[in-house]
C-alpha cells in the first residue's frame, strides 16, 4: 500500500516520474510496439492485390471486408489506451522555493503531461488508428499530441507528416497542401527523412502527378526494408512508367520485380504487364481450358526481355485483360492533367539533390520571408478552422466532458487552497491571542 501510494499519478515527484516512465517504457510500450511491427510486417500478405488496376501505395483492405471501426491493430490500441489511463501524470509538481525560477523551468511547469515517455505511447496510438483506417480517431489523437507536447519540435514535425498521410487518404487536399507548406519551411531531423519521403511520394501519386512522383518513388524503393512492400512499389513504378508513356522504362521496372524470392503472383503479373507493353497478341486464339490438346502460343520476345522458359500465365483470358488495361492507359497517357501550381515542386532528381526539406520552385524563392511567413500563418489558421469543423459531435462531447472535468477539478483545488489559507489564518490569530494572554499574565505577576 505504501509503494502504491508513493507511485500514484496524483503525486508529481522525481520518484513517481521515474517509476511511471520505466513502467510505461518496458511493461507496456515495448510489447505494444513489437506487436504493432509484427502486424504491420505481415499486413501485405493478408490482403489480395488487384494487379489490373493501379496498386495503392499502401496495402489496403478490400472494400467488401472494410469495417466501420477497428481492425487488426485493436489489441495494440487497448494496451496503449490503458497505459495512458494508468501512467499519465497531469498533476503539477510542488515548487521548491530554493530552486531558481529559470525560463526552462517555467516552460516545464506549464506543460500538461509530466511522464517523460508517454508521448511515445500517444504517437504509437495515432499510428495504430491510422493503420486501422479509423481516420477520425487518428486525427483526434495527433491533434491531442500537438496540444499536449507542443514544446517537442521533432515530435510535432512527425505528427505533421502523419497528418499529411491522413489528409491524403481522406482526400482533404486543402489540409494536405497546408501541411506540405509547413513541412517545407522546416529542416527535418534525419530520423524522419524516410517517413517524409514515402508520405510525400504517396501524396504525389494520389494527385496523379506521375512525372514528379517517379524519382521520389525510386528513392522510396531503395530505402524500403520490407521485401514484399519493396516488390509492390517496384510493380507500382512500372505501372506509373506505363501511364507516363515510358514503355522501355516500364518494361525494365517490371523485369526488376521478378526474382527468386519474389512471390509468384508478382512475377506472373509482371510478365503479363510486359506482354501488354509489347502490344502483341499473346495467343492466336483463346483456347478452351477443358480441352487437353489446347496449346498456348508464346509471342516473340525481345532478346533482352523474357527467357523462353518464363511462366506466362495460368489463364490466357487474364493476359487479354492486362493488354486491354495497359493499352487503354497508354493511349490516355498523352493527355496530361493540369498540374496544381499552388503545390511547391520537389527536386526532380532526389537521387542527386538533398530532399529534406523539400525544395520549393523558383516562384517561391522570389518571395520574401515576411510574405512566406504571412502565407504560412494564413494557411495554418485556415487549416485549424477546417480541422475544428471536421471534429465529430462525439469528439466534441468528449472534449466538452474533459474540459468540464478539468474545470471542476480546478474549482475543487481552488476551494482546498482557500480552506487551507483560512485554516492558517485562524491558526495565526489563535497564536497571537495566546501570546497576548501570556503577556497579560506576566504583567499581572509583576
Amino acid at each position: 500500500m505504501i509503494l502504491g501510494m508513493g507511485c500514484s499519478t496524483k503525486k508529481n515527484t522525481p520518484g513517481t516520474r521515474a517509476y511511471h516512465e520505466l513502467t510505461t517504457r518496458y511493461n507496456i510500450y515495448f510489447n505494444a510496439s513489437e506487436a504493432y511491427n509484427e502486424i504491420l510486417e505481415n499486413q501485405p500478405d493478408n490482403f489480395p492485390e488487384n494487379h489490373t488496376t493501379l496498386l495503392p501505395f499502401y496495402p489496403s483492405v478490400p472494400v467488401q471486408e472494410e469495417k466501420t471501426h477497428g481492425g487488426p491493430f485493436d489489441p495494440v490500441a487497448d494496451k496503449l489506451l490503458k497505459a495512458i489511463q494508468v501512467h499519465s501524470i497531469t498533476a503539477k509538481p510542488r515548487r521548491n522555493p530554493s530552486q531558481p525560477q529559470t525560463q526552462a523551468l517555467r516552460q516545464w511547469l506549464q506543460q500538461e503531461e509530466f511522464n517523460p515517455f508517454i508521448h511515445n505511447v500517444w504517437m504509437l496510438l495515432g499510428k495504430v488508428h491510422l493503420q486501422n483506417r479509423d481516420y477520425e480517431d487518428a486525427l483526434e489523437t495527433f491533434m491531442q499530441i500537438q496540444r499536449l507536447f507542443k514544446q517537442e519540435k521533432d515530435l510535432i514535425t512527425e505528427t505533421e507528416i502523419w497528418l499529411l498521410r491522413i489528409y491524403t487518404e481522406t482526400n482533404r487536399t486543402y489540409d494536405a497542401e497546408n501541411i506540405i507548406y509547413m513541412l517545407q519551411s522546416k529542416t527535418l531531423p534525419p530520423h524522419l527523412h524516410d517517413l517524409y519521403l514515402e508520405t510525400y511520394t504517396a501524396w504525389l501519386i494520389h494527385r496523379k502527378e506521375y512525372a514528379a512522383a517517379i524519382p521520389w518513388l525510386k528513392k522510396t524503393i531503395d530505402r524500403e526494408r520490407n521485401f514484399r512492400q519493396k516488390k509492390r512499389l517496384q510493380f507500382l513504378l512500372g505501372q506509373i512508367y506505363a501511364l507516363n508513356g515510358e514503355k522501355a522504362a516500364a518494361y525494365r521496372a517490371f523485369e526488376d520485380v521478378k526474382g527468386l524470392r519474389t512471390p509468384a503472383e508478382f512475377s506472373r503479373n509482371a510478365t503479363l504487364a510486359q506482354l501488354a507493353l509489347q502490344e502483341r497478341p499473346v495467343t492466336t486464339e483463346i483456347p478452351d481450358p477443358t480441352e487437353k490438346n489446347s496449346s498456348i502460343i508464346k509471342p516473340d520476345l525481345p532478346a533482352d526481355g523474357l527467357n523462353s522458359d518464363s511462366t506466362l500465365m495460368t489463364n490466357p483470358e487474364q493476359a487479354y485483360l492486362f493488354q486491354d488495361y495497359y493499352r487503354a492507359y497508354l493511349k490516355r497517357s498523352s493527355v496530361r492533367e493540369p498540374a496544381t501550381e499552388s503545390i511547391p515542386r520537389p527536386s526532380s532528381y532526389p537521387e542527386t539533390a538533398t530532399p529534406f526539406p523539400a525544395q520549393s520552385s523558383s516562384t517561391h524563392r522570389t518571395k520574401t520571408m515576411e510574405e512566406l511567413k504571412k502565407q504560412l500563418e494564413q494557411k495554418a489558421a485556415e487549416a485549424l478552422r477546417q480541422n475544428q469543423k471536421a471534429v465529430t459531435n462525439k469528439s466534441r462531447e468528449k472534449l466538452l466532458k474533459e474540459r468540464e472535468k478539468e474545470r471542476k477539478e480546478k474549482i475543487r483545488q481552488r476551494e482546498r487552497e482557500l480552506r487551507e489559507r483560512q485554516r492558517k489564518r485562524e491558526a495565526t490569530i489563535r497564536q497571537r491571542e495566546q501570546q497576548r494572554e501570556q503577556q497579560m499574565r506576566e504583567q499581572q505577576r509583576q
